[in-house]
């Protein structure tokens, strides 16, 4: 099958070279058109915008199949009214640490001029496939190649925007006024923001509230560390009752380790459980985004499901963290580990991921992991007690395994854990397996050190059958001391 070619788009203003009837719009007091690169690279400097749509929808002026949200048209001219202004940039930007008088000028020189092209999704996707699920498989390239990245919020964040500017935090009702804006839990957010090289936050219908990303991200979270120490909640029952923010607070994590640490296809697929999306497949092309920066070339891409297409894309970087998901196994000798095309939902959302991902060698007969600690059912070891009660934060002097187990499963199950209820004790702490497990002689649990939580990970359970090929027997939640070294696992 003929591959599908991502063409970019940007909104510009008509130029002389424009041509006569070329659609247009209106916005700021000139007229704009898309413009068709053949690929990114041959673009201009340019800024995408970032935006929750709302459900208010309006006929699209550059497509009249097409509808777009009420809010696209505001938002353009808000961004292009704060980016094309060099005060805001001299007043509220703040370009290198030490205030260098030519790197800040190079900082503004470079702004402005990403503030004559602008890539939002309305506008430049495409509105037919093969083009559209091509745009939409390069949304990782579109943001990350982006001189910088406007999020642009509704009117009712206002007192959200003048609190950041003149204390530089966020009292309790500024919090969830926040929490209550569509872009938080909107899932192409999160892709938007962890890939942009520069972040910025302006107010819809106020050009002049623009926040460097940094300034604004820190707000919010010494806003909410304040909130949960006055009101003594802890991150488990924040989660419970303020998910919004709570993946808010993902985002920012994953935002501040991009420049220097890898995102694993687990922790895309854990920070993305939450989050909102008006078709099933956006949710797979956000993941797919937020892992992908870059152009592979990975067959048969233009018929693949968007789950097969982010798995592939996975399996290209080298890293099998999806492993760790519910989703159904293949019934193919030598692939019953790995999950089938459909949703990929991990086996624990709501959990801070470290690591840089799940290391593998497919062969045609297994899977060989990289780097797993094999952990073999055994009395739990005082050392992994003392890692299941860090991980409980709260007193459990005097509890026994058994109810060590209880309680964090209940606080597993208090954030998304779905599995069955049972456990299997270790001697470096407690597994939790998705189902019923049968118990034998021949069962191990193996997690990775590459992707893990404080105090525990994600896992697989898994059969010796004497072949050096471990049978496939479920998914699950390690809670314990996670071992520094690993070995080679081969499962089939």
């Amino acid at each position: 099958m003929h591959k599908s070619v991502f063409t970019f788009r940007l909104l510009e203003p008509v130029t002389s070279f424009t041509l006569p009837n070329a659609p247009f719009v209106e916005l700021s007091g000139k007229r704009w058109v898309l413009t068709e690169y053949a690929q990114i690279s041959d673009a201009p400097v340019y800024t995408c915008i970032s935006y929750g749509w709302g459900e208010k929808k309006t006929k699209n002026l550059l497509n009249d199949d097409q509808l777009m949200s009420a809010r696209t048209l505001p938002v353009i001219e808000a961004t292009i009214n704060a980016s094309q202004s060099p005060e805001n940039w001299a007043d509220n930007v703040q370009f290198t640490s030490a205030r260098d008088p030519q790197k800040e000028e190079a900082g503004r020189a470079a702004a402005l001029k990403a503030s004559q092209a602008f890539w939002i999704d309305a506008l430049c996707v495409p509105s037919q496939d093969p083009a559209r699920s091509a745009c939409l498989r390069s949304m990782g390239e579109v943001y990350s190649a982006a001189q910088q990245v406007f999020v642009v919020l509704s009117k009712s964040c206002a007192d959200v925007f003048h609190q950041i500017r003149h204390a530089g935090r966020l009292d309790s009702t500024a919090l969830f006024i926040l929490e209550s804006d569509d872009w938080i839990t909107r899932a192409w957010a999160y892709q938007e923001a962890v890939n942009s090289k520069a972040l910025y936050f302006i107010l819809q219908d106020d050009e002049s509230t623009l926040v460097s990303g940094v300034d604004f991200l820190n707000a919010v979270v010494t806003s909410i560390d304040d909130y949960k120490k006055f009101h003594g909640i802890d991150s488990v029952n924040w989660a419970k009752h303020h998910r919004r923010l709570d993946s808010l607070e993902v985002l920012i994590a994953d935002y501040r380790i991009a420049d220097y640490a890898a995102r694993s296809a687990y922790q895309v697929m854990s920070a993305m459980d939450q989050r909102v999306v008006e078709r099933a497949e956006d949710r797979f092309f956000a993941m797919i985004g937020a892992i992908k920066t870059m152009s592979l070339d990975i067959q048969g891409d233009e018929s693949l499901h968007p789950s097969e297409y982010f798995m592939r894309v996975c399996e290209a970087k080298g890293d099998y963290s999806f492993i760790y998901s519910l989703a159904p196994r293949s019934e193919v000798q030598g692939r019953r580990w790995r999950p089938v095309e459909g949703k990929l939902p991990a086996v624990q959302p709501g959990l801070l991921i470290f690591g840089g991902g799940q290391e593998g060698t497919p062969e045609p007969t297994h899977l060989q992991l990289d780097n797993m600690c094999r952990l073999i059912p055994s009395v739990i070891s005082a050392d992994g007690l003392k890692a299941t009660r860090w991980f409980m934060r709260r007193n459990s002097e005097g509890f026994s395994p058994d109810g060590i187990a209880s309680a964090i499963l209940e606080r597993l199950q208090t954030i998304g854990f779905t599995g069955c209820g049972e456990y299997l004790e270790l001697e470096n702490g407690f597994f939790f397996p998705q189902s019923k497990p049968t118990r034998s002689d021949d069962i191990f649990v193996t997690i990775s050190p590459d992707v893990q939580w404080t105090n525990g990970g994600p896992g697989l359970l898994l059969r010796s059958n004497g072949t050096g090929i471990n049978d496939f027997c479920d998914v699950g939640v390690f809670v314990g001391r996670v071992p520094k070294l690993g070995e080679s696992i081969n499962v089939g």
